[in-house]
């Protein structure tokens, strides 16, 4: 099956994600980059309204931020993710050195080892214009850090979406590498309704959104409509296709 994450950026829009058919809570600050970091508070708050809830079937994901260089932080942050049993903690490679993305990965992982925390690499679809290390160099990197699943997101956030820098053989090359390597692959970047079946034909397993859910876009409110609207998209392409990858 395939997982929708939908991203929130408070706990008001907790109730419209779950009730509309999020698989994974992604939570994160939108006005902080790509991947921004998101209060403690709120992340804290988040995870309190589902366990006292008893919201069952749905995971928790963290956005650690867009790395653009190793800090000591960064470590307390992964240990926080995996202390408070976040179910996936993702990070964003926003640097030139595959040596240095590798390294960041390496300590990362080492701390999440502890835990039962999945590690998310992120590549951006956009590296050639920000000149980052391109998604595809990802799966290497995870692959070597015993990372869990590597996603392709955009860095900026200017209405462009993934599909208008990334072809189609890309991102199926990007799938198939992943699944060779036992990763999960997840895709994101100003994706629409219309992108879902795509997502799905090139073997992705997780598919994620903000904008197109939101009434306001990216920086507005989280519609429950909205994300009805692609849980059904997704459900109505999976029963019309029979490829084994879909079951990952």
């Amino acid at each position: 099956m395939v997982k929708l994450l939908i991203s929130i950026k408070n706990p008001s829009e907790l109730e419209s994600a779950v009730r509309g058919g999020a698989d994974i809570i992604d939570v994160k600050d939108p006005s902080r980059g790509s991947l921004g970091l998101p209060d403690y508070s709120i992340l804290r708050e988040v995870l309190g309204i589902i366990r006292r809830s008893g919201i069952s079937g749905v995971e928790v994901s963290f956005a650690g931020g867009d790395v653009r260089e190793f800090k000591p932080d960064l470590e307390y942050i992964a240990y926080t993710a995996g202390s408070l049993n976040v179910n996936y903690f993702k990070v964003g490679f926003a640097l030139k050195s595959v040596d240095e993305a590798r390294m960041i990965g390496l300590r990362i992982s080492d701390i999440l080892s502890s835990f039962n925390t999945k590690l998310v690499l992120v590549g951006y679809a956009d590296f050639k214009r920000i000149e980052f290390i391109e998604p595809l160099e990802v799966i290497d990197i995870a692959r070597g850090v015993e990372g869990d699943v590597v996603m392709i997101d955009t860095y900026a956030k200017d209405g462009k979406t993934t599909f208008d820098f990334l072809t189609r053989n890309y991102l199926e090359d990007f799938t198939e590498k992943a699944r060779e390597n036992g990763l999960m692959s997840a895709l994101a970047g100003g994706l629409k309704k219309y992108h879902v079946h795509e997502a799905i034909r090139l073997g992705f397993n997780i598919v994620g959104f903000r904008g197109a859910v939101c009434t306001g876009g990216r920086d507005g409110v989280v519609s429950e409509e909205l994300i009805r609207e692609i849980k059904r998209e997704i459900k109505e392409v999976i029963s019309s296709t029979t490829k084994p990858y879909l079951h990952y």
